[in-house]
């Protein structure tokens, strides 16, 4: 990638109070809420480098300083916007234009700065050299510099014009544009062509001629002599005009304005016939080829091209196709989406998410995600068919498969806890292999507030393994020693019939969760059954009528609750689901959850009376079930800042949750 934008950092400006972007990708997809400040993010880029904008839009108002400010314009706040170029340490002319803005060499980067402040003559600061004032400033005590590098007589006007940066607002209207001379795109490509001036006076030779032959109609010329009186008695002598007829001008230097794109080889179907979506794509694919020509005729040194909301009006196959196209092609590309279609076909490393809190919109990036090229693939394909809604949640419970994806909201909402409207997703990984999935929602990707839940595995399988479950939990931990010293203690463990088991594992367990990593018992299905035995053998009766089928179930279910487990009747019992299948099982057990009173089946679980508060340390005591309960407890404490079962209200964290970011 050639030059683009390296890093941002915004004070005081609309939506936030100090943002930083480290690391801003070279095609970037922006997304968050309503609200939170992606339109307010390409302003500010716009305020710095782009050559349309008077100087007397890059002036602020009072509406534009961050509402959270002290003070607020009348007090002296300053707007400062800093945006940072790489990309051109191979590119002598870029170099050469950018040779003031450079601030440093080792990849070379250059920076601008805009910086909206009161002027010295009425500072408010007892430091200053003036005599401070004692009146409320306004916008006209107010001076917008914007400088390149380090100093601020550096000029930046020249880059400017040697940086491309168009910004194309959101539901524009491209057919009007592409009307419109002025403004359409295929101008510049036309006015650039080489075209043989004979041809030219030929042409306008020959439209000459037809528009003479069709004026002999005598209709025409009715109309013509029509609109001659007429306008001639409304204008009056003074101000005649004569009317006239055609098609085209006969100026051959003005024909080029009468050509009009068509989409079929006999020229019928126009803009006009086409949708409002396709004449974006299309008036999108005349400006980015109109930059790329001007770049290659050397007009500048790079094009930046930013677009808000490119959803609008398109269907989302051809948003899938189209931005899978243009953000592994052509210039630096900035979008604003809230489309999931288009997420879910960009590249992993290309996000930047913004959120929300009492400190201003903040940002980040996975520009420099810690995973594999292999992981980073898995996770593209995995956001392209499965979950791109993880990319704009405000929580997200990582699960290994089908059933879980039913059962856990069933259970919050048992509990009165709507995930949608807090923005939690449940996303299944499919499989086991959790690691490329935290790394991406973790601190050094998009910072999102994450629980993973996984099966416990306990007992040993066919291959004399046991403990997976805490394993896999292990190899999450942020710190290798601690990773090292937890898998010795699983391996240490008795095994899962001994008496000291429990006490023995149960400070695995908790040490994981800290970690916010949930491990069960064994599967999720036989750790339901203490909680939900009832729910699961109606569920299975309902899918299936076979006696013995359903009494491997039921003597499951029983065997769960005993002291000792007989494996083989565990087996059975899961086998008896399995033919059913999980998903489809999952999806019959989670209607019956739903119409649980959660509450008293948790107290009548726990032994716990009502007076005492459904807490953390009440869903302690739900035995193998806990897990699942403690997970969705710390989630509606990230996002609802209340108990999963509790209205009282806890301290609520901006996004972060204990090494939830890991």
């Amino acid at each position: 990638m050639g030059l683009h934008i390296s890093r941002i950092e915004i004070r005081n400006f609309r939506n936030f109070q100090h943002l930083v972007i480290d690391d801003f990708p070279a095609h970037a997809v922006i997304v968050g809420e309503n609200g939170v400040g992606k339109s307010n993010l390409l302003e500010a880029i716009r305020l710095v480098l782009d050559p349309s904008l008077s100087d007397a839009r890059r002036m602020l108002r009072e509406e534009d300083i961050w509402e959270g400010h002290s003070s607020g314009l009348a007090g002296g706040a300053e707007v400062t916007i800093v945006v940072e170029l790489r990309g051109f340490d191979d590119d002598p002319d870029a170099k050469s234009v950018l040779s003031s803005a450079v601030v440093d060499l080792d990849p070379y980067i250059a920076r601008l700065t805009y910086r909206f402040a009161p002027r010295t003559e009425v500072a408010t600061s007892e430091d200053s050299q003036v005599q401070p004032t004692n009146r409320p400033l306004t916008a006209k005590d107010y001076d917008v510099v914007v400088f390149a590098g380090e100093h601020e007589t550096n000029d930046v006007r020249a880059i400017r014009r040697e940086v491309a940066l168009r910004v194309l607002p959101a539901l524009r209207d491209a057919e009007s544009d592409l009307h419109n001379w002025r403004r359409n795109p295929m101008r510049d490509l036309l006015e650039r062509l080489p075209l043989d001036p004979v041809n030219l006076e030929n042409t306008a030779s020959a439209i000459t001629t037809a528009v003479n032959q069709l004026t002999k109609d005598g209709n025409v010329a009715k109309l013509e002599k029509h609109l001659t009186d007429r306008l001639g008695a409304m204008f009056g002598p003074r101000l005649a005009v004569q009317p006239t007829l055609g098609f085209a001008s006969s100026k051959p230097d003005e024909l080029i304005r009468a050509v009009r794109l068509f989409f079929d080889e006999a020229r019928r179907r126009s803009i006009s016939d086409t949708s409002l979506g396709s004449a974006n794509v299309i008036y999108l694919g005349l400006l980015l080829e109109a930059l790329s020509q001007q770049q290659l005729d050397e007009e500048f040194i790079a094009t930046l091209v930013a677009i808000e909301e490119p959803e609008a009006h398109l269907h989302v196959t051809l948003q899938r196709h189209l931005f899978r196209y243009l953000l592994r092609t052509g210039p630096s590309l900035i979008l604003t989406t809230h489309s999931p279609h288009i997420a879910a076909v960009a590249p992993v490393r290309s996000f930047i998410v913004l959120r929300a809190t009492e400190n201003g919109t903040t940002g980040a990036t996975t520009a420099t995600l810690p995973i594999s090229g292999e992981e980073a693939a898995d996770l593209e394909r995995y956001l392209d068919v499965s979950r791109a809604e993880v990319l704009f949640a405000s929580a997200v419970v990582l699960v290994e498969g089908l059933a879980e994806l039913y059962i856990l909201p069933a259970l919050a909402e048992a509990a009165g806890f709507d995930l949608d409207a807090y923005g939690t997703v449940v996303a299944s990984v499919h499989g086991t292999d959790f690691k490329p999935y935290r790394a991406l929602l973790g601190s050094k990707g998009l910072n999102t507030p994450h629980v993973v839940i996984t099966d416990g595995d306990a007992a040993r399988d066919k291959r004399d393994r046991r403990e997976a479950g805490l394993k896999r939990g292990a190899n999450l931990h942020p710190e290798s020693d601690q990773c090292t010293t937890l898998l010795g203690q699983i391996a240490a463990l008795p095994e899962t019939q001994e008496a000291s088991y429990q006490t023995a594992r149960e400070p695995l367990a908790t040490e994981l969760q800290n970690i916010d990593v949930f491990v069960g018992a064994q599967t999720l299905e036989t750790d339901l059954c203490s909680m939900f035995g009832e729910e699961i053998i109606q569920a299975f009766k309902e899918l299936n009528s076979n006696t013995g089928a359903i009494d491997d179930v039921s003597r499951g279910v029983a065997n769960e609750l005993e002291a000792i487990v007989d494996p083989d009747v565990r087996k059975k019992m899961l086998k008896r689901i399995g033919d059913l299948g999980k998903g489809r099982f999952a999806q019959r057990l989670a209607a019956h959850i739903i119409r649980v009173d959660l509450s008293a089946r948790i107290r009548s679980e726990a032994q716990i009376t009502d007076d005492v508060p459904l807490d953390e340390q009440a869903l302690h005591r739900l035995g193998k079930a806990s897990y699942l309960f403690l997970a969705m407890e710390r989630v509606s404490r990230l996002t609802r800042g209340i108990s999963l079962l509790s209205d009282q209200t806890v301290p609520h964290v901006n996004g972060q949750g204990s090494d939830a970011g890991q």
